[in-house]
């Protein structure tokens, strides 16, 4: 009995040490190189978890018939996609998308479980116009965890899939018709000067939703206290957006008749002038391909913007198909 108890022990103790030998994390990557017009939108793609299960996710072919939720709102911090699968190579779990950088997009991956794993890409133009696409993961392995992890390859396990989703992606990405110069009727206008009070902030562009909500009611405010009537929609005033940084100089502002004055808001003027119109049908974070379009329409006519005024002319809140709202992009040009 003795004999059995020590080798019990012996075995335990060795199992221990290699924990300290065994990999703490495993990182498993695979890239391709994608031909698309921009970084920015190649992210959101990547970031929105639906686009991932319905039109490039290795693991959707191998069981299109499982289980599926999403929770939150496409591309904002913390919307989640869940899926649930018979399939042992398929499994359960949940990708959680976490945030934006100049060159990545970062979620947390989380096999039932297995904990909380880094999950990201990496995205970098490449001399021929096309942008180069890292799909990895980082496993956090946990130290009793370690010792199978010695005699299990992670990377020839998980990798392959990795090469058919991103040769997916590819095939979807480069399918897609480029609606950077096409689809969108560029109108010319002139408009009167005018006049805007609002909040002006500048801020990444997943804070955007909030800021406009807590913006907008601060408006709504000033105007009730000097009894003022707002013209039109709630709009926002860009007067930088960085692509690389996806941080905007921005102000969520109301037009009002000129010579009106409120308390506790900022005050924007614009003059009259010339402006460029593209009227946009959309979720918001889809519009990327609209300002493509508007900025190879200046360059087609070598004109330069002062800045950049969306009206939303739609209320989210009662209209629910996203395929109906409506952004009215301004380009003060001159």
């Amino acid at each position: 009995m003795k004999k059995i108890l020590y080798v019990i022990i012996g075995i335990c103790a060795l199992y221990l040490i290699l924990c300290f030998f065994g990999p703490s994390k495993i990182k498993v990557e695979r890239s391709i190189d994608i031909k698309t017009t921009s970084v920015a939108d190649l992210q959101h793609k990547l970031a929105d978890l639906k686009f991932f299960h319905d039109t490039w996710s290795p693991w959707t072919r191998r069981d299109p018939n499982m289980m599926t939720i999403y929770t939150g709102v496409c591309c904002e911090a913390g919307s989640t996609y869940r899926w649930e699968s018979e399939l042992d190579s398929v499994g359960k779990g949940t990708m959680t998308f976490n945030k934006f950088t100049p060159d990545s997009v970062l979620l947390t991956l989380n096999f039932d479980g297995m904990g909380d794993n880094e999950l990201y890409f990496i995205t970098k133009p490449v001399n021929d116009g096309s942008i180069n696409v890292t799909w990895g993961v980082i496993f956090d392995i946990g130290f009793f965890g370690r010792v199978p992890m010695m005699f299990i390859n992670m990377d020839k396990m998980i990798g392959p899939d990795y090469e058919r989703g991103l040769a997916n992606l590819k095939k979807v990405i480069e399918s897609m018709p480029n609606e950077t110069t096409t689809n969108y009727e560029v109108k010319e206008l002139t408009w009167d000067a005018k006049t805007f009070y609002g909040v002006k902030d500048k801020l990444s562009f997943d804070k955007l939703p909030v800021f406009f909500g807590t913006s907008y009611g601060k408006i709504g405010e000033a105007l009730g206290k000097a009894k003022a009537q707002p013209i039109g929609m709630p709009k926002a005033i860009y007067f930088t957006f960085d692509e690389k940084t996806m941080i905007s100089d921005v102000a969520a502002v109301m037009e009002v008749a000129n010579g009106t004055k409120l308390e506790g808001v900022e005050k924007f003027e614009t003059p009259a002038g010339k402006v460029l119109l593209i009227e946009y049908f959309g979720a918001y974070d889809k519009s990327a391909n609209a300002h493509y379009a508007m900025d190879a329409y200046m360059k087609s006519k070598g004109l330069t913007q002062t800045f950049v005024l969306e009206e939303y002319a739609n209320d989210p809140m009662t209209e629910k198909d996203t395929a109906k709202w409506q952004t009215n992009i301004f380009y003060i040009v001159k």
